[in-house]
């Protein structure tokens, strides 16, 4: 059963993915090239306006998470455009419900799904 969250506690509410690429060197050198990257980055914006990088553990695998707020502050976006939560991320339309005149769900709260695809080629030869 869902209980709804204190309204306090609404704008902290979010959806994360924890990415983990089972000890392989590609991922190990992802993870040191996402840190670096950080770094450059983080000195770009004031201090504490940048949330840190996650990591953690998978059994004894490594994993990178990401995560973004379902909400954004009218106090951080004033004029922000308030947006329909996605069917696929909203599915009983609970955190639509949630949405109220401080906190609304907009463009930087939206998650993309991107799947890679291989394709095959297939030659005949006749």
């Amino acid at each position: 059963m869902f209980t709804r969250p204190q309204e306090q506690n609404q704008p902290y509410i979010r959806q994360k993915v924890e990415l983990t690429g089972f000890n392989s060197d590609h991922f190990k050198a992802s993870i040191s090239t996402i840190q670096h990257l950080f770094q450059i980055f983080s000195r770009q914006v004031p201090e504490g306006a940048i949330e840190p990088l996650k990591f953690g553990q998978f059994g004894q695998y490594s994993v990178v998470e990401f995560s973004t707020r379902y909400f954004t502050s009218r106090r951080d976006d004033p004029h922000g455009e308030a947006l329909p939560f996605d069917q696929t991320t909203d599915p009983k339309g609970i955190l639509a419900n949630m949405s109220n005149s401080k906190d609304f769900h907009g463009d930087d709260n939206k998650v993309l799904y991107y799947a890679l695809q291989d394709t095959i080629k297939v030659e005949s030869s006749k």
